[in-house]
């Protein structure tokens, strides 16, 4: 198998990696693969050439895949089929000639005699015909693997693109599997020449335990041991970028080399790191976009909630027709994807990353997504409240000052007299000396106003809250945010939507903006409850907020009835 740094380092060039490594790295994909390599090989024996056409974004698995099954055909179908596979970038592909040639080179024949035949016609010609007397001398098929299709066709005259579909369909001796990050003109267009050409595959993103898998994977090819033994103290950091980067595999590996290295502290420094590596693609995807749907396209990624036709034509100040058009060309070929409600249709992007990364293009967005991200790998974290109250209510050896307070109030929450605990914490005086004892304080505060919220005694309940973010500003920010996110779970387990109401607008009120972000997902699950309405999960949040959101939900009332089809 490969080295530890090759894995790593090899994230955007898996052909030099050994197949045994690549098939052991394949998280997700083993029955697509399998399938793919059982119809090319029947390909050959029928005679029936297949087209295939890999789509999905950057890093979700295409150069990965297609080098695994060259590999294989080369290893172990060679008596049936001759693999060639052109270079990841191609450069000097401007004619279908140039394209016919370059497989000659792969197969080490060489093609300057060709080339002195000058005229264009009679080169291609000629390179097709050497091509097909080897397919037909050694009885076999020639599957030819070509990546970044879209990019070919780019740099091709529409006449050069008409030859290459031509000799395609007037020979049965190639086979072609290529790749290309979105479904383009080329291929979706009714007056294109390659347009119904190709079967076309979407790769999907990584379930979250396929990330972690595929991560487990990467670490053990790196004797990477510690990385696997502590696993579960980089699980909060991992559940909560997951949300953001997806299933997608080079994501994976390069957030495995952050945090392997111990950079988990700082999940937004991460993902904004990640986000930033992605920039030169991102700008491809909307160079590949003209006029209105580029417009369109960033009027949809520049939203905070999914927008309806009306919404984008008014924010684009286009005419509502033109809208439409364009939005329906631009769902066909992978760009957005729709959700109809009723008489309402909401659009956002297909890609979860690209709406990301444009939201981190600017201040606002940058906003949202860091406090989504602190609140995400807050919520994902143990549980610290209850370890906290245990270590209050244990019984003292030489008792220091103040500490006597907090087993008192833990005493009394514990045998439910709350009156005498809202007494103590209301005759606590001055700040708290020793920050334990402060945390202490604060989490017993809020573990009684939960109590008091649920019972219906808003007023008691909400007095402590104040209490406790009162005395809560000497801590770090941070670990305002963990308390807090604690406290909610556990209200929120109690299922008690006035009481978890309550709370929430009252952290807002006294924390301000900050947490109004903070606490959005929170929020939006409040709503979803209270007026029973799943169609917000469309119209309220982006897609990276629909799954916490959706289990906030399930938690408050206990059922799925709340969870739409995610």
């Amino acid at each position: 198998m490969a080295t530890s740094s090759s894995v790593t380092l090899c994230r955007y060039s898996p052909a030099t990696l050994d197949r045994e490594t690549l098939q052991y790295l394949l998280v997700g994909r083993q029955k697509l693969a399998e399938s793919l390599l059982e119809e090319i090989d029947q390909a050959s024996g029928s005679g029936t050439p297949r087209f295939f056409l890999l789509v999905g974004p950057r890093g979700i698995g295409k150069s990965h895949l297609m080098t695994l099954l060259y590999q294989r055909i080369r290893d172990d179908l060679a008596e049936r089929i001759i693999p060639v596979k052109l270079a990841e970038e191609e450069y000097s592909i401007f004619r279908a000639s140039d394209f016919f040639l370059r497989i000659l080179e792969e197969l080490g024949i060489g093609v300057a005699d060709v080339i002195a035949l000058e005229e264009d016609r009679l080169v291609r010609d000629v390179a097709v015909d050497m091509l097909k007397e080897i397919a037909s001398t050694e009885g076999k098929q020639i599957t030819i693997f070509v990546e970044n299709l879209h990019e070919h066709f780019n740099q091709m005259d529409k006449h050069e693109i008409r030859a290459l579909r031509a000799i395609f369909q007037q020979t049965n001796a190639f086979s072609v599997v290529a790749s290309a990050s979105s479904v383009f003109p080329g291929v979706s267009d009714h007056d294109e020449p390659f347009y119904n050409f190709f079967r076309i595959f979407h790769l999907q993103e990584l379930k979250c335990a396929e990330v972690k898998e595929l991560m487990k994977r990467v670490a053990q090819v790196s004797g990477n041991t510690a990385f696997i033994e502590n696993f579960q103290d980089y699980e909060p950091t991992i559940e909560a970028l997951f949300h953001l980067i997806g299933g997608n595999p080079r994501l994976a590996i390069l957030l495995y080399g952050t945090i392997s290295k111990g950079g988990i502290d700082d999940a937004g420094k991460i993902f904004f790191e990640m986000m930033d590596e992605q920039t030169p693609y991102y700008q491809e995807v909307f160079q590949r976009l003209t006029g209105q749907r580029r417009l369109i396209f960033d009027t949809v990624l520049s939203a905070e909630t999914p927008l309806t036709p009306k919404e984008i034509a008014e924010r684009s100040r286009l005419d509502p027709a033109t809208v439409n058009a364009q939005l329906r060309r631009l769902e066909r070929d992978g760009y957005v994807i729709s959700h109809p409600m009723g008489r309402r249709t909401s659009y956002e992007a297909r890609e979860r990353l690209l709406g990301l990364w444009r939201a981190m293009r600017r201040s606002p967005g940058r906003v949202r997504v860091f406090s989504f991200i602190e609140f995400l790998k807050d919520w994902y974290s143990p549980d610290e409240r209850a370890a906290v109250l245990d270590v209050v209510c244990r019984e003292p050896s030489g008792v220091a000052e103040g500490e006597n307070r907090m087993i008192a109030i833990a005493s009394y929450i514990a045998t439910g007299q709350r009156n005498e605990a809202l007494a103590a914490i209301e005759n606590v005086e001055g700040p708290f000396a020793d920050l334990d004892q402060l945390m202490q304080f604060v989490h017993l505060c809020l573990t009684l106003a939960g109590e008091e919220l649920r019972d219906g005694n808003r007023t008691n309940g909400l007095r402590l809250i104040d209490i406790a973010y009162t005395q809560a500003g000497r801590l770090e920010p941070g670990l305002v945010q963990k308390i807090t996110v604690d406290f909610l779970k556990w209200i929120i387990g109690e299922g008690e939507i006035p009481a978890i109401k309550s709370a929430v607008d009252e952290i807002v009120r006294l924390k301000g903006t900050e947490f109004q972000w903070f606490l959005k997902s929170v929020a939006d699950a409040i709503e979803i409850v209270e007026t029973n309405d799943t169609k917000l999960y469309y119209t309220n949040m982006q897609p990276e907020e629909r799954e916490i959101v959706a289990g906030i939900v399930q938690r408050i009332t206990g059922v799925e009835e709340l969870v739409p089809g995610l």
